[in-house]
């Protein structure tokens, strides 16, 4: 019952999780036409270190500053720099939903690695997944068609790994360190990875008022969807919780209409349904799997 309860917050908090970063993504977009990717999440990471200074002198949370120092917390910050550089990058370059699905690859890519990387055997089925999903990216971005530019792809592709390899982190971080510190060490990665970019070539933009006020929403918006997967994935089962984060396409499709008027052609469509399909065996397959050797 206990495992329950805690399965069923992890799956709130991730479609909490989702909505925060679909809003996120879709304010920085119209932040990007007018600001460079490195500007654009450093001006956003210092509204957010605002806020989450704010929350910890509130919440009493500055005891557990020490607990930056955890090497494992500094690893997963710099996978989280390097998912917002290539991300936010890419974003300037294709619709919302497209980037979106993309991103939902990552379930894959997590396979991929214990596979290559921990020597897991893999049955035809979750190869069959593999190979479905990237079928349906294929759909998505039509590459060589003029839908997606190609560096855009290779960029959101990497954000994909990025997001794979920063889950299996989060999954392994100290219990300890609350979820507010790790969101506060993701943020300082994020905004180096923007000062960073600067330094070495992009431009500083002259600061408008309506550029200020979407990427001070975005802050909001990323502090909680950081804030949520964390809690997604502590204590409750990752097969359980995992399938919901495909949320975040329906969110993603929404937007894009709403706001860019960028309808999906009938054949993103259906990469983007292949993507989901995919994912959410795969993820059922590993359950399955994990069952088998726990019996």
């Amino acid at each position: 019952m206990l495992q329950n309860q805690k399965n069923l917050r992890g799956i709130v908090a991730m479609v909490f999780a989702m909505a925060g970063f679909v809003f996120n993504d879709l304010l920085v977009k119209l932040a990007r036409p007018f600001w460079e990717a490195g500007q654009a999440l450093f001006v956003r990471g210092i509204f957010a270190l605002m806020l989450l200074l704010i929350w910890m002198a509130l919440s009493g949370g500055f005891s557990d500053m020490r607990k930056l120092l955890n090497w494992k917390i500094g690893v997963r910050s710099f996978v989280e720099a390097l998912i917002a550089l290539a991300f936010v990058t890419a974003l300037g370059a294709m619709p919302l939903a497209d980037i979106t699905a993309v991103l939902m690859l990552a379930p894959l890519f997590i396979t991929l690695m214990s596979i290559f990387f921990f020597g897991e055997k893999v049955g035809w089925r979750r190869w069959s997944a593999i190979i479905v999903g990237f079928a349906g990216m294929l759909l998505v971005v039509q590459p060589g068609g003029g839908v997606v530019p190609i560096p855009a792809l290779l960029l959101a592709l990497f954000a994909a790994v990025g997001v794979a390899l920063r889950d299996g982190l989060t999954r392994h971080l100290p219990l300890d360190v609350p979820s507010v510190v790790i969101t506060l060490a993701s943020t300082l990665g994020t905004m180096g990875g923007g000062l960073l970019l600067m330094v070495f070539g992009q431009s500083w933009q002259p600061v408008q008022g309506n550029i200020l006020l979407y990427l001070a929403g975005a802050a909001c918006f990323a502090i909680l969807g950081n804030y949520c997967v964390i809690e997604a994935h502590r204590d409750a089962e990752l097969s359980v919780v995992s399938p919901f984060r495909f949320s975040i396409i329906a969110w993603a499709v929404l937007l894009g209409i709403v706001v860019f008027g960028e309808w999906p052609t009938p054949l993103a469509l259906a990469g983007i349904a292949l993507i989901g399909a995919s994912g959410i065996y795969t993820i059922h397959r590993e359950r399955v799997r994990r069952q088998a050797e726990s019996a």
